[in-house]
Protein backbone atom coordinates (compact mmCIF):
# COMPACT_ATOMS: atom_id res chain seq x y z
CA UNK A 1 0.00 0.00 0.00
CA UNK A 2 2.86 2.07 0.72
CA UNK A 3 4.64 1.71 -2.28
CA UNK A 4 0.80 2.89 -4.21
CA UNK A 5 0.55 6.23 -2.25
CA UNK A 6 4.06 6.75 -3.21
CA UNK A 7 3.54 6.49 -6.38
CA UNK A 8 0.46 8.47 -6.27
CA UNK A 9 2.34 11.01 -4.29
CA UNK A 10 5.00 11.21 -7.11
CA UNK A 11 2.25 11.73 -9.73
CA UNK A 12 0.49 14.85 -7.65
CA UNK A 13 4.79 16.06 -7.46
CA UNK A 14 4.68 15.96 -11.06
CA UNK A 15 1.38 17.73 -11.31
CA UNK A 16 2.89 21.00 -9.30
CA UNK A 17 6.35 20.78 -11.30
CA UNK A 18 4.48 20.96 -14.74
CA UNK A 19 5.12 24.79 -15.27
CA UNK A 20 9.00 23.30 -16.10
CA UNK A 21 8.37 21.90 -19.10
CA UNK A 22 6.14 22.74 -21.81
CA UNK A 23 4.01 19.80 -23.52
CA UNK A 24 2.54 20.45 -26.94
CA UNK A 25 -0.51 22.03 -26.90
CA UNK A 26 -3.45 20.07 -28.62
CA UNK A 27 -6.64 20.01 -30.65
CA UNK A 28 -9.63 19.12 -29.47
CA UNK A 29 -10.84 16.01 -32.11
CA UNK A 30 -14.00 16.44 -33.98
CA UNK A 31 -13.25 12.86 -35.95
CA UNK A 32 -16.54 10.60 -35.26
CA UNK A 33 -15.59 7.19 -34.16
CA UNK A 34 -16.27 4.45 -36.46
CA UNK A 35 -16.98 1.61 -33.87
CA UNK A 36 -17.54 3.49 -30.70
CA UNK A 37 -21.05 4.76 -28.65
CA UNK A 38 -21.91 6.47 -25.65
CA UNK A 39 -22.75 3.56 -23.12
CA UNK A 40 -26.94 4.69 -24.31
CA UNK A 41 -25.92 4.36 -27.69
CA UNK A 42 -26.26 7.38 -28.94
CA UNK A 43 -22.79 9.05 -30.90
CA UNK A 44 -20.25 10.31 -28.70
CA UNK A 45 -19.82 13.95 -30.48
CA UNK A 46 -24.22 14.47 -31.04
CA UNK A 47 -25.33 12.88 -27.64
CA UNK A 48 -28.88 13.48 -29.13
CA UNK A 49 -28.59 11.20 -31.60
CA UNK A 50 -28.38 7.49 -32.01
CA UNK A 51 -25.89 6.11 -33.54
CA UNK A 52 -25.63 4.77 -36.71
CA UNK A 53 -24.92 1.30 -35.43
CA UNK A 54 -27.89 0.94 -33.80
CA UNK A 55 -29.62 2.09 -37.10
CA UNK A 56 -30.95 -1.82 -37.91
CA UNK A 57 -31.82 -2.27 -34.26
CA UNK A 58 -33.77 0.73 -34.02
CA UNK A 59 -36.23 -0.30 -37.03
CA UNK A 60 -38.52 -1.95 -34.56
CA UNK A 61 -40.24 -0.05 -31.70
CA UNK A 62 -39.24 -0.53 -28.26
CA UNK A 63 -36.43 -2.98 -29.26
CA UNK A 64 -32.42 -2.36 -28.45
CA UNK A 65 -29.66 -4.16 -29.07
CA UNK A 66 -30.56 -7.02 -26.68
CA UNK A 67 -33.95 -7.49 -28.15
CA UNK A 68 -32.40 -7.91 -31.53
CA UNK A 69 -29.76 -10.31 -30.62
CA UNK A 70 -32.43 -12.39 -29.21
CA UNK A 71 -34.30 -11.79 -32.61
CA UNK A 72 -31.21 -12.75 -34.28
CA UNK A 73 -30.06 -15.90 -32.40
CA UNK A 74 -33.47 -17.50 -31.30
CA UNK A 75 -32.63 -17.52 -27.24
CA UNK A 76 -32.54 -15.45 -24.30
CA UNK A 77 -28.92 -14.30 -23.95
CA UNK A 78 -26.20 -15.53 -21.41
CA UNK A 79 -24.35 -11.78 -20.57
CA UNK A 80 -20.82 -11.48 -19.11
CA UNK A 81 -18.96 -8.20 -17.98
CA UNK A 82 -15.94 -8.15 -16.18
CA UNK A 83 -14.65 -5.41 -14.65
CA UNK A 84 -11.80 -3.21 -13.45
CA UNK A 85 -9.40 -4.58 -11.06
CA UNK A 86 -5.66 -4.60 -12.25
CA UNK A 87 -3.72 -7.34 -11.06
CA UNK A 88 -7.34 -8.54 -9.26
CA UNK A 89 -7.85 -9.62 -13.13
CA UNK A 90 -6.67 -12.62 -11.78
CA UNK A 91 -9.99 -13.85 -9.51
CA UNK A 92 -12.05 -13.40 -12.93
CA UNK A 93 -9.61 -15.66 -14.77
CA UNK A 94 -9.59 -18.15 -12.18
CA UNK A 95 -13.50 -17.74 -11.76
CA UNK A 96 -14.34 -18.64 -15.38
CA UNK A 97 -11.81 -21.61 -15.07
CA UNK A 98 -13.10 -23.03 -12.13
CA UNK A 99 -16.71 -22.51 -13.72
CA UNK A 100 -15.78 -24.18 -16.51
CA UNK A 101 -14.58 -27.35 -14.72
CA UNK A 102 -17.60 -27.73 -12.66
CA UNK A 103 -19.64 -27.18 -15.68
CA UNK A 104 -22.43 -25.27 -16.71
CA UNK A 105 -20.73 -22.50 -18.15
CA UNK A 106 -22.59 -21.11 -21.34
CA UNK A 107 -21.25 -20.00 -24.43
CA UNK A 108 -21.65 -16.40 -23.72
CA UNK A 109 -23.57 -13.92 -26.25
CA UNK A 110 -22.47 -10.51 -24.92
CA UNK A 111 -19.24 -10.10 -23.30
CA UNK A 112 -18.39 -6.47 -22.04
CA UNK A 113 -15.04 -5.59 -20.25
CA UNK A 114 -13.38 -2.73 -18.77
CA UNK A 115 -9.53 -2.10 -18.08
CA UNK A 116 -8.59 -5.44 -16.49
CA UNK A 117 -12.36 -7.14 -17.04
CA UNK A 118 -10.89 -5.44 -21.03
CA UNK A 119 -7.99 -7.98 -21.00
CA UNK A 120 -9.94 -10.69 -20.00
CA UNK A 121 -12.89 -9.69 -22.46
CA UNK A 122 -11.69 -11.57 -25.49
CA UNK A 123 -10.95 -15.32 -24.56
CA UNK A 124 -13.46 -14.73 -21.91
CA UNK A 125 -15.82 -14.80 -25.36
CA UNK A 126 -14.05 -16.85 -27.26
CA UNK A 127 -14.31 -19.79 -24.51
CA UNK A 128 -12.46 -22.50 -25.25
CA UNK A 129 -9.83 -24.33 -22.86
CA UNK A 130 -7.32 -23.08 -24.73
CA UNK A 131 -8.14 -19.86 -24.01
CA UNK A 132 -8.92 -20.20 -20.86
CA UNK A 133 -5.31 -21.51 -21.14
CA UNK A 134 -4.29 -17.87 -21.86
CA UNK A 135 -6.08 -16.52 -19.27
CA UNK A 136 -4.28 -18.51 -16.47
CA UNK A 137 -0.77 -17.43 -18.05
CA UNK A 138 -2.09 -14.41 -18.21
CA UNK A 139 -2.77 -13.65 -14.60
CA UNK A 140 -0.34 -16.18 -12.89
CA UNK A 141 2.90 -16.18 -14.92
CA UNK A 142 3.63 -12.47 -14.67
CA UNK A 143 5.40 -10.01 -12.69
CA UNK A 144 5.08 -5.90 -12.74
CA UNK A 145 7.85 -6.19 -14.94
CA UNK A 146 5.56 -7.84 -17.87
CA UNK A 147 3.46 -4.91 -17.58
CA UNK A 148 5.27 -1.29 -16.96
CA UNK A 149 8.70 0.17 -16.95
CA UNK A 150 9.58 2.97 -14.08
CA UNK A 151 10.35 6.47 -15.61
CA UNK A 152 13.37 8.01 -15.57
CA UNK A 153 13.74 11.21 -12.96
CA UNK A 154 14.72 13.11 -16.38
CA UNK A 155 11.70 11.69 -18.28
CA UNK A 156 9.57 12.82 -15.25
CA UNK A 157 11.10 16.52 -15.19
CA UNK A 158 10.71 16.82 -18.97
CA UNK A 159 7.19 16.91 -19.32
CA UNK A 160 6.07 13.44 -19.29
CA UNK A 161 2.58 12.36 -18.80
CA UNK A 162 2.71 9.42 -16.52
CA UNK A 163 4.96 8.15 -13.95
CA UNK A 164 5.64 4.55 -16.13
CA UNK A 165 5.89 3.55 -19.30
CA UNK A 166 3.35 0.63 -20.71
CA UNK A 167 5.63 -0.96 -23.50
CA UNK A 168 5.72 -4.45 -21.70
CA UNK A 169 1.50 -4.08 -21.50
CA UNK A 170 1.41 -3.34 -25.21
CA UNK A 171 4.01 -6.43 -25.91
CA UNK A 172 1.58 -8.58 -23.96
CA UNK A 173 -1.12 -7.73 -25.55
CA UNK A 174 0.09 -7.83 -28.89
CA UNK A 175 1.10 -11.67 -27.93
CA UNK A 176 -2.10 -12.78 -27.04
CA UNK A 177 -4.44 -10.66 -29.11
CA UNK A 178 -3.71 -11.51 -32.62
CA UNK A 179 -4.81 -11.36 -36.36
CA UNK A 180 -6.20 -15.21 -35.51
CA UNK A 181 -7.63 -13.88 -32.64
CA UNK A 182 -9.70 -11.18 -34.73
CA UNK A 183 -10.49 -14.03 -37.36
CA UNK A 184 -12.28 -15.88 -34.44
CA UNK A 185 -13.88 -12.53 -32.74
CA UNK A 186 -15.04 -12.29 -35.92
CA UNK A 187 -16.65 -15.44 -36.75
CA UNK A 188 -18.32 -15.29 -33.44
CA UNK A 189 -19.86 -12.13 -34.30
CA UNK A 190 -21.13 -13.61 -37.53
CA UNK A 191 -22.81 -16.14 -34.70
CA UNK A 192 -24.04 -13.06 -33.52
CA UNK A 193 -22.15 -13.04 -30.33
CA UNK A 194 -20.83 -9.75 -29.51
CA UNK A 195 -17.64 -8.39 -27.55
CA UNK A 196 -17.25 -5.01 -26.17
CA UNK A 197 -15.14 -2.67 -24.00
CA UNK A 198 -15.18 0.84 -21.99
CA UNK A 199 -12.85 3.24 -22.27
CA UNK A 200 -12.77 6.70 -21.18
CA UNK A 201 -12.54 9.66 -23.37
CA UNK A 202 -10.58 12.43 -20.96
CA UNK A 203 -11.18 15.27 -24.34
CA UNK A 204 -14.66 14.67 -23.36
CA UNK A 205 -15.29 13.17 -20.55
CA UNK A 206 -17.48 10.84 -21.67
CA UNK A 207 -17.83 6.70 -21.18
CA UNK A 208 -16.99 5.57 -24.93
CA UNK A 209 -18.40 1.76 -25.68
CA UNK A 210 -16.03 0.10 -28.39
CA UNK A 211 -17.67 -3.02 -30.62
CA UNK A 212 -14.73 -5.06 -30.59
CA UNK A 213 -16.32 -7.30 -33.39
CA UNK A 214 -17.38 -4.58 -35.53
CA UNK A 215 -13.20 -4.05 -35.52
CA UNK A 216 -12.46 -7.64 -35.79
CA UNK A 217 -14.59 -8.22 -38.90
CA UNK A 218 -12.46 -4.93 -40.33
CA UNK A 219 -9.40 -6.87 -39.50
CA UNK A 220 -8.15 -3.67 -37.55
CA UNK A 221 -5.80 -5.34 -35.19
CA UNK A 222 -3.96 -2.29 -33.98
CA UNK A 223 -7.15 -0.20 -33.50
CA UNK A 224 -8.29 -3.17 -31.11
CA UNK A 225 -4.87 -3.49 -28.97
CA UNK A 226 -5.28 0.18 -28.88
CA UNK A 227 -8.22 0.25 -27.51
CA UNK A 228 -7.36 -2.23 -24.87
CA UNK A 229 -4.36 -1.19 -24.03
CA UNK A 230 -6.36 2.31 -23.38
CA UNK A 231 -9.66 0.75 -21.43
CA UNK A 232 -6.20 -0.52 -19.11
CA UNK A 233 -4.21 2.83 -18.83
CA UNK A 234 -5.01 3.94 -14.81
CA UNK A 235 -4.69 7.74 -15.21
CA UNK A 236 -1.47 9.29 -13.77
CA UNK A 237 0.09 5.96 -13.88
CA UNK A 238 0.02 4.86 -17.16
CA UNK A 239 0.05 7.52 -20.03
CA UNK A 240 -3.16 7.95 -22.24
CA UNK A 241 -3.50 6.53 -25.37
CA UNK A 242 -4.58 8.53 -28.33
CA UNK A 243 -6.94 7.10 -30.90
CA UNK A 244 -8.26 8.93 -33.51
CA UNK A 245 -7.14 12.51 -32.21
CA UNK A 246 -8.98 11.54 -29.14
CA UNK A 247 -7.08 10.74 -25.77
CA UNK A 248 -8.59 7.63 -23.50
CA UNK A 249 -7.45 6.53 -20.23
CA UNK A 250 -8.99 3.57 -17.99
CA UNK A 251 -12.54 2.87 -18.35
CA UNK A 252 -13.04 2.01 -14.83
CA UNK A 253 -12.19 6.05 -14.52
CA UNK A 254 -15.35 7.00 -15.03
CA UNK A 255 -17.66 3.47 -15.31
CA UNK A 256 -16.26 0.04 -13.86
CA UNK A 257 -18.75 -1.93 -15.38
CA UNK A 258 -20.12 -2.32 -18.95
CA UNK A 259 -23.52 -3.49 -19.47
CA UNK A 260 -24.73 -3.43 -23.37
CA UNK A 261 -28.23 -2.76 -24.41
CA UNK A 262 -29.65 0.19 -22.88
CA UNK A 263 -29.49 2.13 -26.10
CA UNK A 264 -32.42 3.26 -27.77
CA UNK A 265 -35.44 6.02 -26.91
CA UNK A 266 -38.15 3.63 -25.48
CA UNK A 267 -38.63 1.40 -22.46
CA UNK A 268 -37.28 -2.06 -23.90
CA UNK A 269 -40.07 -4.43 -25.37
CA UNK A 270 -40.25 -7.70 -23.22
CA UNK A 271 -37.51 -10.42 -23.61
CA UNK A 272 -38.63 -12.56 -26.89
CA UNK A 273 -37.23 -16.06 -25.83
CA UNK A 274 -38.06 -15.40 -21.74
CA UNK A 275 -35.74 -14.27 -19.20
CA UNK A 276 -31.87 -14.16 -19.76
CA UNK A 277 -28.96 -13.61 -17.88
CA UNK A 278 -26.35 -10.96 -16.85
CA UNK A 279 -23.14 -12.99 -14.88
CA UNK A 280 -20.96 -9.58 -13.65
CA UNK A 281 -17.87 -10.52 -11.94
CA UNK A 282 -16.41 -8.00 -10.09
CA UNK A 283 -12.69 -8.07 -9.80
CA UNK A 284 -12.13 -6.66 -6.24
CA UNK A 285 -14.34 -5.83 -3.30
CA UNK A 286 -16.80 -3.41 -3.08
CA UNK A 287 -15.49 -1.93 -0.06
CA UNK A 288 -12.82 -2.20 2.36
CA UNK A 289 -12.36 -2.57 6.14
CA UNK A 290 -12.35 0.97 7.84
CA UNK A 291 -8.59 1.81 8.79
CA UNK A 292 -7.58 5.24 10.47
CA UNK A 293 -5.95 7.38 7.75
CA UNK A 294 -2.21 9.25 8.22
CA UNK A 295 -2.48 12.55 7.92
CA UNK A 296 0.66 12.69 5.03
CA UNK A 297 -0.12 13.72 1.75
CA UNK A 298 0.78 10.51 -0.27
CA UNK A 299 -1.80 8.58 2.39
CA UNK A 300 -4.35 10.89 1.65
CA UNK A 301 -3.92 10.73 -1.95
CA UNK A 302 -3.45 7.26 -2.41
CA UNK A 303 -6.50 6.70 -0.53
CA UNK A 304 -8.91 9.38 -1.69
CA UNK A 305 -8.50 7.88 -4.96
CA UNK A 306 -9.00 4.56 -3.26
CA UNK A 307 -12.74 6.01 -1.91
CA UNK A 308 -13.30 7.25 -5.64
CA UNK A 309 -12.76 4.09 -7.60
CA UNK A 310 -14.83 2.08 -4.87
CA UNK A 311 -17.48 4.75 -5.69
CA UNK A 312 -17.36 4.25 -9.29
CA UNK A 313 -17.88 0.61 -8.50
CA UNK A 314 -20.58 0.66 -6.32
CA UNK A 315 -22.56 2.96 -8.50
CA UNK A 316 -21.42 0.05 -11.50
CA UNK A 317 -23.34 -2.13 -9.76
CA UNK A 318 -26.25 -0.31 -8.81
CA UNK A 319 -26.70 0.67 -12.94
CA UNK A 320 -25.91 -2.29 -14.07
CA UNK A 321 -28.85 -4.02 -11.63
CA UNK A 322 -31.07 -1.21 -13.08
CA UNK A 323 -30.12 -2.27 -16.84
CA UNK A 324 -30.27 -6.41 -15.61
CA UNK A 325 -34.23 -5.63 -14.68
CA UNK A 326 -35.19 -3.17 -17.46
CA UNK A 327 -34.15 -5.62 -19.91
CA UNK A 328 -35.54 -8.65 -17.94
CA UNK A 329 -32.82 -10.54 -17.68
CA UNK A 330 -31.52 -12.25 -14.22
CA UNK A 331 -28.81 -10.17 -12.56
CA UNK A 332 -26.09 -12.60 -11.05
CA UNK A 333 -23.08 -11.36 -9.30
CA UNK A 334 -19.36 -12.46 -7.83
CA UNK A 335 -16.69 -10.57 -5.91
CA UNK A 336 -13.30 -11.32 -4.02
CA UNK A 337 -14.10 -12.68 -0.82
CA UNK A 338 -12.78 -10.35 2.33
CA UNK A 339 -10.87 -13.52 3.32
CA UNK A 340 -8.66 -13.30 0.04
CA UNK A 341 -5.23 -11.43 0.71
CA UNK A 342 -5.01 -9.57 -2.33
CA UNK A 343 -3.27 -6.62 -0.64
CA UNK A 344 -4.08 -3.24 -1.37
CA UNK A 345 -2.23 -1.90 -4.62
CA UNK A 346 -4.14 -3.11 -7.54
CA UNK A 347 -0.82 -2.58 -9.57
CA UNK A 348 1.54 -4.06 -7.42
CA UNK A 349 1.24 -7.16 -10.15
CA UNK A 350 2.21 -9.30 -7.18
CA UNK A 351 2.60 -13.20 -8.38
CA UNK A 352 1.68 -14.20 -4.43
CA UNK A 353 -1.17 -12.36 -4.52
CA UNK A 354 -2.55 -12.34 -8.42
CA UNK A 355 -2.46 -16.28 -7.53
CA UNK A 356 -4.63 -15.87 -4.02
CA UNK A 357 -6.98 -14.00 -6.04
CA UNK A 358 -6.71 -16.56 -8.89
CA UNK A 359 -7.54 -19.63 -6.58
CA UNK A 360 -10.20 -18.05 -4.74
CA UNK A 361 -11.98 -17.51 -8.01
CA UNK A 362 -11.68 -20.98 -9.27
CA UNK A 363 -12.67 -22.47 -5.90
CA UNK A 364 -15.54 -19.92 -5.28
CA UNK A 365 -17.08 -20.84 -8.98
CA UNK A 366 -17.51 -24.60 -7.97
CA UNK A 367 -19.38 -23.59 -5.27
CA UNK A 368 -23.84 -25.05 -5.92
CA UNK A 369 -23.95 -20.97 -6.09
CA UNK A 370 -21.38 -18.31 -5.71
CA UNK A 371 -24.14 -16.07 -7.34
CA UNK A 372 -25.66 -12.77 -5.09
CA UNK A 373 -28.53 -11.61 -7.38
CA UNK A 374 -29.12 -7.96 -5.34
CA UNK A 375 -26.31 -5.36 -5.65
CA UNK A 376 -24.85 -4.11 -2.39
CA UNK A 377 -25.70 -0.76 -0.68
CA UNK A 378 -23.45 1.10 1.01
CA UNK A 379 -25.99 3.83 2.43
CA UNK A 380 -25.39 5.85 -0.54
CA UNK A 381 -29.18 5.72 -1.42
CA UNK A 382 -32.33 4.88 1.27
CA UNK A 383 -32.99 1.04 1.51
CA UNK A 384 -36.39 1.78 0.70
CA UNK A 385 -35.31 3.02 -3.02
CA UNK A 386 -33.19 0.09 -3.72
CA UNK A 387 -35.75 -2.41 -2.01
CA UNK A 388 -38.75 -0.63 -4.84
CA UNK A 389 -35.36 -1.20 -7.49
CA UNK A 390 -35.35 -5.25 -6.47
CA UNK A 391 -39.07 -5.65 -5.61
CA UNK A 392 -41.22 -6.78 -9.21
Amino acid sequence: MRHKKLVIFQGLLLLLLGACASPSERTLSLNAPSYAVLPNGSQPLDPKQLSPMFAAVAAIPGDNLIRYLERKSGHALNMLSLSGGGQNGAFGAGFLIGWREKGGRPAFDVVGGVSTGALLATHALLGTPADDAKLEEMYTQITKHNIYNDKSIFNLLSGADSLRDTAPLRALIAKYVTAETLRRVASAYDDNRLLVVGTTNIDYGQTWVWNMSLIAKAADLELYRKVLLASASFPIIFPPVEIEGHLFVDGAARSNVVVPGMGGTQKPNPPLFGPGNLYLIDNGRVTQPPEALRRALGDVAATTIGVMMEQSMQTALIRSYFGAKALGYAYKMVGIPDEVNIGKDVLAFDPIQMRAAFDAGRALAKQPDPWTRTPPNSGDIPAWALKSLITP
